[in-house]
């Protein structure tokens, strides 16, 4: 599954196709992502790999020289 990851400038934001998550930590959304999951039956009994790329197209032009600053996360759940 792949989801993009941003931030709002208090929490962390990941959006997905089905839903969309937040959390003021990456371990606080990591958390909502996995219960997101759950409750929507995916994959259940088994590990989801959940790609976060994150959202550069949501960045203003003058901040793009300091995108090498911010990173992608692959995170897997146990469900």
């Amino acid at each position: 599954m792949e989801m993009s990851l941003g931030h709002d400038g208090t929490r962390w934001v990941a959006r997905g196709d089905s839903f969309a998550v937040s959390g003021r930590t990456l371990a606080d959304l990591d958390a909502e992502v996995a219960d997101a999951l759950r409750a929507g039956n995916c994959g259940k009994g088994a590990p989801v790999t959940v790609a976060m790329a994150f959202d550069f197209a949501a960045f203003p032009v003058w901040m793009r020289q300091y995108a090498s600053h911010y990173f992608n996360r692959n995170v897997t759940f146990d469900l």
